[in-house]
């Protein structure tokens, strides 16, 4: 479903679409529909879900980030550094 999201948003007019929605809902009722057109049966509820979980795992930090944020260690010269 993901690639199906991906390929949609490939077309120009649409990015402009979302990116100028009024809102999360707003964008996801334009997927919504782009994808009927091309005969992909994505319902609000599975695109929404989908972006939800894309957003979490953006904001989600890998403990090396922790570490290296925390002071722990840093990386240089393509190897950590304790």
């Amino acid at each position: 479903m993901i690639e199906n999201i991906k390929e949609l948003l490939q077309n120009a007019q649409l990015q402009q679409q979302v990116k100028a929605s009024a809102n999360l809902a707003e964008a996801i009722k334009l997927i919504t529909s782009a994808g009927a057109e091309k005969g992909y049966s994505l319902t609000q509820q599975r695109i929404a879900q989908v972006v939800s979980e894309l957003m979490l795992e953006k904001q989600e930090l890998l403990e090396t980030d922790l570490l290296t944020v925390a002071g722990a260690f840093g990386y240089t010269n393509n190897r950590y550094c304790f």
